[in-house]
């Protein structure tokens, strides 16, 4: 987690919070709340913050879940109508996820919060228990919301059963039991909301990795028939691991060219040594002797501590390329990001064409 996301759950964030409870119920100990909230927050992480905040709140909300929950659920009309742009959103993820920590044993009703609550930030964390230990339930509630007038609600229908959700709890009965959630994302696949849709798609990029066949059969459903744009926006979005892996059926459903016919290609790096914070220049040229339909990406291979590699791959060009000669250039920075560590050693640079490998070049990193 960046420094900068972790500083939207911090002061600004717990004030909001008191003040918020303060104008539902005035029996909220406001002043005290902050006090202890901000005296132990300081050297926690993102999701530690989240947890702790929860723990704090604790203390001063009813005990009777029931009774908090009706607290909550009247939270919304007091929230910064904002609260989608600043990080007004962030200081909802405790009250979102408390849900989850102390509602457990109270399904429905706590089902119901999480639904009054999603619009303020994201309620995708905090379904994930109740799909682990009231899956039926849940999911009876998941098929309701993909209905639902509020576009949030009806993301959180798709985001919620996502397989493979980032930061999220793993549900292995989700990952093994692909069909109720396209049963799901069959509701949303003509979704007039851009937000719904990109959900949809990440969640079938999801089930990709396990079950491509079964992806590839959604996609040839749903793209028969003269498909909308947003729907054809969803697939090509959704099948983008198998279009860089190169899986044919995927190729020749994209309308991707199967079988290249590139001349001279000519793949380099201006640098063969490396150091941390630098930056070195990909330079790719080739010759095209017809119009050809491409998805050009290329691969960073790094060195892991084991001395196994692990591969990172990057967009460079997709789309229809005119027949004669083409000069592609990217530039690349070996910098720490929270998401990639880099190891001393051998690194190489690897392009790939709809999804087949045409050229390998290599640096050390000192």
């Amino acid at each position: 987690m960046s420094t900068l996301l972790k500083e939207r759950l911090a002061d600004d964030a717990i004030v909001q919070i008191a003040h918020v409870f303060s104008a539902i119920t005035p029996n909220f100990a406001s002043q005290d709340f902050i006090h202890q909230a901000q005296s132990g927050i300081a050297e926690l992480e993102l999701k530690a913050r989240v947890y702790y905040l929860i723990n704090v709140l604790a203390d001063y909300l009813p005990r009777d879940f029931s009774q908090t929950a009706l607290l909550l659920q009247q939270v919304p009309p007091h929230w910064p109508a904002n609260a989608e742009q600043g990080d007004y959103g962030f200081a909802a993820w405790p009250l979102i996820d408390y849900v989850a920590v102390y509602g457990l044993a109270y399904p429905d009703i706590a089902l119901q919060t999480l639904k009054i609550l999603t619009p303020l930030f994201t309620a995708e964390f905090a379904i994930r228990p109740f799909l682990q230990q009231h899956f039926d339930l849940t999911y009876g509630y998941l098929q309701q919301w993909a209905r639902d007038d509020n576009y949030h609600v009806r993301r959180l229908a798709s985001e919620g059963c996502r397989p493979r959700l980032p930061w999220g709890q793993r549900v292995p009965y989700l990952m093994s039991n692909h069909q109720e959630i396209i049963t799901i994302l069959e509701q949303l696949k003509d979704d007039n909301s851009d937000y719904v849709r990109r959900s949809v798609a990440n969640n079938l990029n999801d089930i990709s990795k396990d079950y491509p066949e079964k992806v590839i059969g959604v996609a040839q459903r749903w793209l028969a028939n003269e498909p909308t744009v947003h729907r054809q926006w969803i697939i090509k979005h959704a099948t983008r691991g198998l279009v860089k892996s190169g899986h044919a059926d995927v190729l020749a459903l994209l309308g991707f060219s199967q079988k290249l016919n590139i001349k001279n290609l000519d793949f380099s790096l201006n640098k063969t040594q490396i150091s941390m914070n630098e930056t070195v220049k990909l330079s790719l040229s080739f010759c095209l002797p017809k119009a050809q339909n491409l998805v050009i990406d290329y691969a960073l291979h790094l060195p892991r501590a084991n001395g196994k590699k692990s591969i990172k791959v990057f967009k460079w060009k997709t789309g229809l390329l005119a027949a004669g000669e083409h000069h592609l250039s990217q530039n690349y920075t070996f910098k720490v990001i929270t998401t990639r560590r880099y190891y001393l050693g051998e690194h190489y640079f690897e392009v790939l064409v709809n999804g087949q490998s045409v050229g390998v070049s290599t640096l050390v990193l000192l």
